[in-house]
């Protein structure tokens, strides 16, 4: 599963690019432009909003945030990072020319969620739906991360290279269609651990390990769709 992300990633971050620089080459010679800096579900971040047509504009951002959290997941608790990283390409389109928008395009998702597990009071963890020591494999490292290339769609409020105005608010508010997250559960198994010494029992584990990700990739899919709520500031050259 590793390998596959990994060649996505990279894909993804090509795709990104490509998208941006399309972007510039059909931008007017005289496009108006604004920048902007905004807070919200997919962190603090920064647009460049340009002018297509009288109804139609293209904003280009970044965004990120971290916060840690503890959790349980699949019956083990867990001491928890979630990273998130996007960047956006979008397109508004303003019926009417007003500050009313629909949104839709594309984001280059590098959110992750990374997670080391607690040894529970027990001494015993439940992987895959089986009882296994915490002496055999000590802690347990997860991490998930999402689709590299997903799209948007949304709405909001607020055009920041309307004319006749410098400063300009918005909101957004939308999804982000991230899929199904992959998830990858790695043990820290010590070297006097019977997991090593014990012929079969590291194939046994690694069975278990599979249910486990398996176990752990359903208790994420509420984080499918994520939603994006946003409020910002913005200012027009």
């Amino acid at each position: 599963m590793g390998e596959r992300r990994i060649s996505n990633s990279g894909l993804g971050v090509t795709a990104v690019l490509v998208l941006v620089l399309c972007v510039l080459l059909v931008l007017p010679a005289r496009a108006e432009v604004a920048i902007a800096g905004k807070a919200g579900t997919l962190g603090a971040g920064v647009e460049l909003t340009a002018g297509l047509a009288p109804q139609l504009n293209v904003r280009l951002g970044v965004n990120g945030y971290t916060y840690s959290d503890r959790r349980e997941a699949s019956g083990i608790e867990y001491d928890g990072d979630a990273k998130l990283r996007t960047a956006t390409a979008l397109l508004d389109w303003h019926p009417g020319g007003r500050g009313f928008r629909l949104t839709g395009g594309l984001v280059y998702n590098d959110t992750k969620l990374e997670g080391t597990s607690i040894p529970p009071a027990s001494g015993v963890y439940n992987i895959g739906g089986v009882p296994v020591p915490v002496s055999f494999v000590r802690t347990l490292h997860a991490k998930a991360d999402f689709d590299p290339v997903v799209p948007y769609a949304g709405f909001g409020w607020g055009n920041a290279v309307a004319p006749g105005k410098k400063l300009g608010f918005f909101v957004d508010l939308g999804v982000i269609f991230q899929g199904k997250a992959d998830v990858t559960l790695t043990p820290d198994i010590p070297a006097n651990s019977p997991i090593n010494t014990t012929p079969g029992a590291r194939d046994a584990l690694d069975i278990l390990i599979r249910r486990e990700e398996q176990d752990l990739e359903d208790d994420a899919a509420d984080y499918q769709y994520y939603p994006v709520v946003a409020i910002g500031v913005s200012y027009r050259f």
